[in-house]
């Protein structure tokens, strides 16, 4: 039985021109647009900070996973907009990025991650908020049901959350 794979990121390091540039040249054109798309450099770090974890648990998945080498990798969206393999639906991804830190995780169950920076002045519980994102991630379920209230968690839903460095991190696998 194959275990997920989760990485977490910080992405301080991107904050060099030359080595966000560097890494940037390696992104597939639809990350690269992404990156491109946002105005402040926090935002786009984080992204390419994504697409790095991503190509490294699309590696993992193929050393891992039973997985051709030669394999496509192609994204493709839901309806609700969560990302998927489109040649490789036997495998699920979530990512995640908030703050400077960025995190990934690929399974054969479905598998939901979120990460969330600790504020002082926050009003949002964030041990039942990075519940709910990483649960609807994985199940693409539309978060504003749970927060309208329209959904609740399962009372059988496994997660593993912790808190480091001053972030709260949640993952939610499909059993």
């Amino acid at each position: 039985m194959h275990k997920a794979f989760l990485k977490i990121l910080d992405v301080s390091f991107l904050y060099d021109d030359k080595i966000f540039n560097d890494y940037y040249k390696q992104m597939p054109e639809y990350r690269r647009n992404k990156i491109d798309f946002f105005k402040f450099k926090k935002d786009r770090c984080l992204s390419l900070g994504a697409g790095i974890l991503m190509n490294e648990i699309i590696q993992h998945a193929k050393e891992n996973f039973s997985v051709q080498a030669d394999s496509s990798f192609e994204v493709a969206f839901s309806e609700q907009g969560k990302p998927f393999f489109q040649y490789q639906q036997n495998l699920h991804f979530s990512l995640a990025h908030s703050g400077k830190k960025v995190i990934g995780a690929i399974s054969l169950n479905r598998i939901g991650v979120d990460v969330e920076k600790i504020a002082e002045s926050s009003e949002i519980n964030l041990t039942e908020w990075t519940k709910a994102e990483s649960y609807a991630k994985a199940t693409d379920i539309s978060l504003s049901d749970f927060i309208e209230g329209r959904l609740s968690l399962p009372p059988d839903s496994h997660f593993k959350q912790w808190t480091e460095d001053g972030y709260v991190f949640c993952v939610y696998e499909e059993r």
